[in-house]
């Protein structure tokens, strides 16, 4: 759906008499749109080359995540709702690597994206008969990808080679908090802010560039978390 679309929609949604209580029971699905920030760290340090004398990873930042995604489920006449959520996040990252037994050290950038899927359970509280507070909470996995990383001479930014992207899958938790008015009787705008956990990433296990193709140690990317500021709009059925 595009923004634009998604403003239209709401404008005639608040214009109109919004009908429906915020308790209704029955089937919903929906979209939704993020952004926010990650965090991790990295215990590696025998990373690299073999030869090299073991890489340590440290510095590890990401830079600002970018998502969107949908979901689906139901909602009982109580103020408790189940749902699957799916979310695909994306966002640059960067570390450094320093090699001990050469003095040397290694800048790395590349892109880290997340496949989420899990199963929810909310709670609402009623702020009017047309508005909640919803908590929620989930459980389920991430399919994390590192890709497109490149790895840089530390001191003179000099190209040195290019990392294998690889994908591993992690246990994923999130949780939430956020607002939700009825538009209309059957259209429910939220805006909530989510706090989620993937687990890690890691990298291939092969370089590409000054030596040519080598077999490395791969780089791993430890506990990660996201912080995200997230728009959805549902439709109950």
């Amino acid at each position: 759906m595009s923004f634009r679309l998604w403003v239209c929609t709401a404008t005639i949604g608040f214009l109109l008499p919004a009908t429906a209580s915020a308790d209704d029971s029955g089937f919903f699905a929906g979209l939704a749109a993020s952004g926010g920030k990650a965090f991790g760290s990295s215990s590696t340090t025998d990373g690299g080359a073999p030869f090299a004398g073991g890489g340590v990873v440290d510095n590890v930042k990401f830079r600002g995540t970018a998502g969107f995604g949908g979901h689906a489920g139901y909602r009982f006449t109580s103020p408790l709702s189940v749902f699957v959520s799916y979310n695909h996040i994306r966002g640059g990252i960067g570390w450094d690597v320093d090699f001990p037994v050469f003095g040397i050290s290694s800048g790395f950038k590349g892109t880290a994206t997340s496949h989420e899927v899990m199963g929810n359970l909310a709670y609402d509280f009623a702020l009017s008969d047309t508005t909640v507070f919803r908590a929620s909470a989930g459980l389920g996995f991430s399919v994390n990808t590192l890709s497109s990383v490149v790895e840089t001479d530390k001191g003179s930014g000099l190209y040195l080679a290019n990392v294998a992207d690889h994908t591993r899958i992690s246990p994923a938790a999130q949780i939430g908090a956020g607002i939700h008015h009825n538009l209309t009787q059957n259209t429910i705008l939220g805006l909530n802010a989510t706090a989620s956990y993937s687990n890690g990433f890691e990298t291939g296990d092969t370089r590409s560039g000054n030596l040519g193709v080598t077999s490395i140690n791969p780089y791993r990317i430890d506990d990660v978390f996201r912080a995200n500021l997230e728009a959805s709009l549902r439709l109950r059925f």
